[in-house]
């Protein structure tokens, strides 16, 4: 039986949202490990990894979080996590953040992510945010990424800067301070 979950839950952002799920998981007896909860537009989500007691059954779990269905009208989906993808996170190399900033048009994200497979980095983390206001939309993409083991920064960043101008848009790349914790 697994002792280490993940669940997501999406709604529209209320107050309430993350009491309501951490309430669950305390009254369960369960642990939250390692969690990412944004708002995007008028949408909610969170995306956590929580540990429970011996024993918990995942229809206990489900029945837990039921009630945030009603009311706080949340769409919530449990998965029990396998041995294999309970051994933690796996760094391979260095951590570094991409910042990408420019006029928004389609196929930046994709075009930037494909790049970066391509090169065999891994992406642990992404936001984006596009302003609006009057005249064009600006557009902001934060990636967090593992390099190969063999790979710097400093080989990764002619080629990140190449495809900035390809895509008309500026690409910077640094260390992530996560290094030093």
């Amino acid at each position: 039986m697994a002792n280490r979950w993940i669940v997501t839950a999406i709604g529209k952002d209320r107050p309430g949202i993350v009491a309501g799920v951490t309430k669950v998981l305390y009254q369960l007896g369960c642990n939250l490990e390692d969690s990412a909860m944004t708002r995007l537009e008028g949408e909610f989500t969170i995306m956590l990894i929580f540990s429970s007691p011996s024993g918990m059954t995942e229809e206990k779990l489900r029945k837990g979080f039921a009630p945030l269905e009603g009311p706080l009208k949340l769409v919530v989906h449990l998965k029990a996590l396998t041995k294999p993808e309970t051994s933690g996170p796996r760094t391979r190399g260095r951590t570094y953040l991409i910042s990408v900033y420019g006029a928004d048009h389609p196929g930046i994200v994709f075009h930037v992510s494909e790049a970066l497979a391509r090169a065999r980095v891994n992406i642990t983390d992404v936001h984006t945010h596009r302003s609006a206001g009057k005249g064009p939309s600006l557009y902001l993409l934060l990636l967090e990424v593992e390099l190969p083991p063999r790979m710097t920064g400093e080989s990764l960043e002619p080629h990140l800067k190449k495809l900035g101008k390809s895509l008309g848009v500026e690409v910077s790349l640094r260390p992530s301070e996560s290094e030093i914790l």
